[in-house]
């Protein structure tokens, strides 16, 4: 028999892929389990049981929709061409010490309609002068997203310093979501290795132990910082450094309010001198309700 706490870590990462259209084979649905490490056999059982899972072509998820794995990896194989052809340009921007990609990018879960979100950790105290180049270069060159058209298009909203690492004082309550964003990143400058971010949120691995243990990485050349880059950092590193950081704080903060009055649906923004999260529409709540309901729906059928 198949015990209520498997059946509810299994349910879990079905209920939360589930929600972004993505269903999980049997051994990607183990990576994922929460707070348990089952092997697959343990959770090819606890989904046999589970009400309302559907499974077909080894794929497992639940609702009323059609899962399109093949089609979304074809795009997602779109999305990392992009990501190759482009990281080159974290070596020309000031202060930037990594680059991640997230979110469903990171995963492989692409529709037309996707970007390519992007975790940047920056110096610290130079976190908004790092912010300000990379904003000029990516709109000059027209890689960030600014408009409808999203598909491949760079989404730089979350940055922070190298002195901030550890993200659990911005979770909420319950915070699935940001477990499973940290379990997925990406590093794709200045290589494909985790460094000391990883290490600072370790706490994720209690909720996703084989997910902690098998991070997804893609093999990516080491790519050094160009002299240019380096002789901007050593002329910005005292007091003009220190007033053009001032400055550009106060510019983009001024954006920042204008465009959280004019966008927000369900802001979840930070704007301080060490971390920038510019999520306008931010589902971490609605995900863990999700989840929550259909863990309170499996505890009510008792089975």
């Amino acid at each position: 028999m198949v015990s209520q706490s498997h059946k509810k870590a299994v349910l879990t990462p079905i209920t939360f892929f589930s929600w972004f259209k993505f269903p999980l084979t049997l051994p990607e649905l183990r990576r994922y389990v929460w707070r348990q490490d089952l092997t697959e056999a343990e959770v090819a059982a606890a989904v046999q049981v589970l009400p309302g899972v559907c499974q077909a072509d080894g794929l497992v998820w639940v609702g009323d929709w059609t899962p399109q794995r093949d089609l979304r990896e074809q795009l997602a194989q779109k999305i990392w061409d992009k990501v190759e052809k482009w990281r080159w340009l974290f070596s020309y921007i000031p202060f930037v010490r990594q680059v991640y990609v997230t979110n469903t990018a990171a995963y492989n879960n692409v529709s037309e309609n996707s970007d390519i979100d992007l975790l940047i950790i920056g110096q610290a105290k130079r976190l908004w002068t790092m912010r300000a180049v990379l904003l000029v270069i990516f709109n000059l060159l027209n890689l960030r997203v600014r408009s409808i058209d999203r598909f491949a298009k760079f989404s730089p909203e979350f940055y922070l310093s190298d002195k901030v690492l550890n993200t659990m004082p911005i979770t909420i309550e319950r915070d699935y979501y940001l477990s499973y964003w940290l379990a997925d990143l990406v590093p794709i400058w200045p290589d494909g290795e985790h460094r000391q971010f990883r290490q600072a949120n370790q706490w994720f691995s209690q909720d996703l132990p084989l997910a902690w243990h098998r991070p997804h990485l893609r093999k990516y050349r080491y790519l050094f910082p160009i002299w240019l880059r380096r002789l901007a950092e050593k002329i910005l590193s005292g007091r003009w450094g220190d007033r053009l950081e001032d400055w550009v704080y106060t510019k983009q903060r001024r954006i920042i309010e204008l465009n959280l009055r004019r966008l927000s649906v369900h802001p979840e923004v930070v704007a301080n001198r060490d971390i920038i999260k510019l999520h306008f529409n931010d589902r971490r709540a609605q995900v863990r309700d999700a989840i929550e309901q259909a863990l309170n729906g499996l505890a009510g059928k008792n089975i």
